[in-house]
């Protein structure tokens, strides 16, 4: 019987310390991120590059917050995209279940869809929004939400 404790504290301690890890952001090696690495979606749209193309990202309304309807606004340069794009909502260092926002061809080399970003309930605001571009691979946009 003593030993059936020991194995059940010692599961315990270590789910203890996982969720801990995850709630700290530690379990994917995501640091503190500068302030040219995060983009400050509340003021305005941000711009990144992957490879000789750049895409921009804007959301809306403004500022940015969870638990409302926002419209995500894309637009790409320099790589043709077809007709719809995907973003990825993802909290790093925290699974909070699969949030994709289907953007639709808004005119050209624009897109636009509607998603809701959830609140966390360790009071986290770091998310990030991932487009994924056919052929030239995957931009990523971190950035803080209100709650």
């Amino acid at each position: 019987m003593r030993m059936f404790i020991k194995i059940i504290y010692r599961y315990g301690i270590c789910i203890l310390v996982t969720a801990l890890m995850c709630c700290l952001g530690l379990t994917h090696g995501i640091g503190i991120l500068s302030a040219e690495e995060k983009c400050d979606l509340s003021k305005g749209a941000c711009m990144k590059t992957v490879g000789d193309s750049e895409v921009t990202l804007d959301i809306s309304p403004k500022p940015v917050k969870a638990m409302e309807s926002l419209i995500f606004s894309v637009h790409v340069k320099g790589v043709n995209t077809g007709d719809n794009l995907v973003l990825e909502l993802a909290m790093p260092g925290m699974y909070m279940g699969d949030n994709h926002v289907l953007l639709k061809k808004a005119g050209e080399s624009r897109y636009s869809g509607e998603g809701v970003i959830p609140r966390c309930h360790s009071g986290k605001t770091l998310w990030s929004a991932t487009v994924d571009l056919p052929g030239k691979g995957q931009v990523e946009f971190p950035f803080d939400v209100l709650y």
